[in-house]
């Protein structure tokens, strides 16, 4: 049975969830906007045992938060398709992230589907159903919301549970459920949930080509530009685009200044003071400090050795059916040279079980000893 309203009524809402007390498990979606704001802002959240489904209003006035807590945070397994943005809301509205999930996305990589694929995709592949993507870029904040954005949102877990059955069964088949719960364990605890303020750099590309001293600089005017920001909720473009980040640190290489554009945003006397502020942190911090060796350009000795074991992990993966970006990330790769950490994921946990350890030592022989 589905519900074709958006349930705005506490009781109503109430009376959905007490219906599925007694489900062991639930699929959920979240739809969001976040063209106007630093943070997602949710507006719909979808939800279905399998039998019964309906689609909860979260723009409400109301303080939805205590109706949903027993949802997430009970014993219930919370099914999701590529989780990450779901989870990100569900972290900014209850400050913690359900610890028993399984998500579909992730799931398929351990059985030979495409690397992230999307949930239409799959539906199709697998049950030849096919999925209206029609309503994809709606506008979810706008009321009332019509059937067809309705049935589009339930659409999204009406398949979710059989999904589901379909995915583990294959897994426990495989003997590759042990794998994917712990692969699934390790990215709830991996994943910061917090804003990442320090690391905000990383999204500016041409940074990479500035000199030391120069990209110390718009590292530490990315910095600011994420603080305001996150004070005004706000996307971080509308402050400063990324471009004028880079312009504005050649600025202060040659002239010890920062012309600020007018801006409603800005307050130039007092925001080139937190500027300052800003690069003089990153002068003293050593937490700052070590993102200079975070560039790969810096692993170019070990270039040949990482070529080497990307292939021979990606024969493993070959040779188990399990996505390769999933079985070897050039990140966890190049880390794992880079700090010649032989407790790494990339030699434990589960893909140790599949690897020849010896062929990785032989590898990696030159440079340190697997022990």
């Amino acid at each position: 049975m589905q519900n074709m309203q958006l349930l705005a009524d506490p009781k109503k809402i109430q009376a959905f969830l007490n219906d599925l007390k007694d489900s062991n498990h639930i699929s959920i979606d979240i739809e969001f906007m976040r063209r106007n704001t630093y943070f997602p802002e949710p507006c719909v959240m979808q939800i279905s045992n399998g039998k019964i489904h309906t689609c909860i209003d979260l723009a409400l006035e109301i303080d939805y938060k205590e109706l949903l807590y027993e949802i997430f945070f009970s014993n219930k397994l919370i099914i999701f398709h590529s989780c990450r943005q779901d989870l990100e809301i569900i972290y900014m509205l209850f400050g913690k992230i359900p610890k028993n999930i399984f998500d579909t996305q992730i799931a398929a990589s351990f059985l030979g589907y495409k690397f992230q694929i999307g949930y239409a995709e799959l539906m199709k592949e697998i049950f030849n159903i096919e999925i209206n993507k029609s309503e994809k870029m709606t506008n979810w904040k706008k009321r009332p919301l019509t059937d067809n954005q309705i049935q589009y949102a339930l659409n999204d877990v009406i398949h979710l549970n059989d999904l589901y059955y379909f995915l583990n069964k294959q897994l426990v088949e495989t003997k590759k459920i042990d794998y994917f719960l712990e692969e699934i364990k390790n990215f709830i605890e991996d994943v910061d949930w917090e804003p990442q303020i320090e690391n905000s750099w990383k999204r500016i590309r041409s940074i990479k080509s500035l000199d030391k001293n120069t990209k110390k600089t718009a590292k530490a005017i990315a910095t600011w530009r994420e603080k305001k920001a996150i004070e005004l909720n706000i996307p971080r473009n509308w402050i400063l685009a990324e471009k004028s980040i880079i312009e504005l640190s050649y600025e202060f290489k040659n002239t010890n200044k920062v012309s600020l554009p007018n801006n409603k945003y800005i307050d130039k006397i007092k925001d080139f003071e937190r500027i300052k502020i800003a690069i003089n942190e990153i002068e003293n911090n050593d937490k700052y400090q070590s993102f200079e060796n975070i560039n790969v350009n810096n692993l170019k000795e070990y270039k040949k050795i990482a070529d080497d074991l990307y292939d021979y992990y990606k024969s493993v993966s070959i040779k188990n059916n399990i996505s390769y970006q999933v079985v070897s990330p050039k990140k966890m790769i190049l880390n794992y040279l880079r700090e010649k950490d032989c407790k790494s994921r990339l030699v434990s946990g589960w893909r140790r079980k599949l690897i020849d350890i010896d062929k990785v030592s032989n590898i990696t022989e030159s440079y340190f000893n697997l022990s």
